[in-house]
């Protein structure tokens, strides 16, 4: 099981095996990643474009430009999953970005 640690500049850090990673290309309307495997209990997701993106994780998940949470541009976030999850990403920009999806063991 992974965790997550803040160092001594306050950067959050994880402990656990880094696995495989899923680029996806996000658009203007939601689109989902494959299922993690058996075993995940986080995720890196890294936002490499253009604009900010939102997202959504779950069995089957819909990302809401209004509901979903938002990962700004050139940003990274570390959330918690479960084996099988997806990750669902839009956008609202008209520029593309991509969204790195590192799964994390």
């Amino acid at each position: 099981m992974s965790k997550l640690f803040r160092d001594d500049n306050g950067q959050l850090t994880t402990f656990g095996s880094l696995g495989t990673t899923q680029v996806m290309t996000v658009t203007t309307s939601s689109v989902q990643s494959t299922a993690v495997g058996a075993g995940v209990t986080m995720l890196r997701l890294a936002n490499s474009g253009g604009v900010h993106c939102h997202f959504a994780i779950g069995a089957s998940p819909t990302a809401s430009l209004t509901t979903s949470p938002m990962l700004p541009t050139n940003a990274v976030e570390y959330v918690a999953c479960a084996g099988g999850d997806k990750v669902a990403v839009i956008r609202s920009g008209v520029t593309g970005t991509d969204i790195s999806i590192t799964q994390i063991s």
